[in-house]
């Protein structure tokens, strides 16, 4: 029985596309970068709506809506974080 090489005219999709996957238009860098001033700017309003909140400018439902907003930004951070450090410590794990 001879086994031949599949043709790779016939693998590619209709359309004349590659299965190739397409280059991120941002790269991870700048996205965690960005997430962690995202973070830190709601954490930053959170903390200025306390303070009109202690001067009666702000209003306190209004002020503990953004700091929850702040938390869970926070949170999500964190667990990115995690994966991350699962990630590379799965990796180092492989065996070369």
């Amino acid at each position: 029985m001879k086994i031949t090489p599949p043709n790779p005219a016939l693998m590619a999709p209709q359309g004349g596309k590659s299965l190739a996957a397409e280059a991120p238009k941002e790269d991870f860098g700048n996205l965690l970068n960005n997430m962690v001033n995202g973070v830190n700017k709601l954490q930053q309003e959170g903390d200025q709506k306390i303070s009109g909140s202690m001067t009666g400018t702000e209003d306190l439902h209004d002020a503990m809506l953004s700091l929850e907003k702040a938390n869970i930004g926070l949170k999500l951070l964190l667990q990115v974080r995690n994966k991350m450090i699962q990630a590379y410590e799965e990796l180092s794990r492989m065996p070369l």
